[in-house]
């Protein structure tokens, strides 16, 4: 967001000074050149994500500045309620499989979010740190943009690992590291790429561990080709697996298939030292 500032400022000025009204009660004009930073950047925000979202519709370009501020404004609200409706139903079926980043993340950090957040007048303020990693950079984002964005990936990766039992995505993190409580790490890349060991031999995911035949047969799957070559088979397998488990959910796949170039890396890492049971554990 706040990357197109190419507005006239003889037309941002009038929409900054409408809020800077809002903001003192409408009692005195006089602010701190802070304060009028912060609400020049929220207007900025506001008119992005106007853009954002309308990128496909010319017939709505030539309205006024004002109209589009006045937009946007209503789509960061409508974002914010999003997130609220989302988390009251995430909230209920939530399961942090006992790492603390996330549990921390999502049941004490989004309401914190909900509670504090300016839609008004500092919409651009993200609030959280939103220490918990997903499988892509959330960071050009911010704002309610960046929280909406997250709280969907972290849906996304709930229904993913709702698939498997409890106890079983315990086993796989106890396995990847002992102490996996304390990790700062996404899991759904862990158990993913674990999954991604079984589609590979069409080894069912009911059954648990790998031996010495399967690793050499797993060795043979990825020995010898590139990192983009791995990183096209991962993200067919991803794909099968979507759809034989999860009726070829897009959303899922489409996220699943963000961390396919990682995941190569580990795998062309671990072909090249021998080190399969690193990524698949069990």
């Amino acid at each position: 967001m706040l990357q197109n500032t190419d507005y006239p400022m003889e037309e941002l000025l009038p929409l900054v000074a409408e809020l800077a009204q809002k903001y003192s009660g409408y009692e005195s004009s006089s602010i701190s050149y802070e304060k009028a930073q912060t609400l020049m950047e929220a207007v900025l925000y506001c008119l992005e994500e106007y853009h954002s979202s309308s990128q496909n519709s010319p017939a709505r370009s030539h309205i006024s500045l004002k109209e589009k501020y006045d937009v946007g404004a209503r789509l960061v609200k409508e974002k914010a309620t999003e997130i609220r409706n989302i988390f009251n139903t995430l909230s209920s079926q939530f399961e942090d499989f006992g790492v603390t980043c996330l549990s921390d993340t999502v049941r004490k950090g989004i309401p914190q979010f909900l509670k504090r957040y300016d839609a008004t007048f500092c919409p651009q303020d993200t609030i959280l740190t939103l220490d918990y990693p997903l499988l892509f950079d959330l960071s050009p984002l911010k704002g309610v943009d960046a929280v909406h964005t997250y709280i969907r990936a972290i849906r996304t990766e709930q229904g993913f690992l709702s698939r498997f039992d409890k106890g079983y995505v315990m086993q796989i993190l106890e396995a990847y590291a002992p102490s996996y409580g304390s990790m700062i790490e996404n899991i759904c890349g862990i158990v993913l790429t674990n999954t991604i060991g079984h589609i590979s031999i069409q080894k069912p995911l009911s059954e648990i561990s790998f031996d010495g035949e399967e690793y050499r047969l797993l060795s043979n799957v990825f020995d010898k080709k590139t990192i983009p070559e791995i990183e096209q088979l991962v993200k067919r397998f991803i794909k099968t697996m979507v759809n034989q488990f999860y009726e070829g959910d897009t959303v899922l796949s489409e996220y699943l298939c963000r961390s396919a170039k990682n995941t190569a890396v580990r795998i062309h890492t671990a072909v090249r030292y021998a080190h399969l049971d690193k990524i698949f554990l069990l």
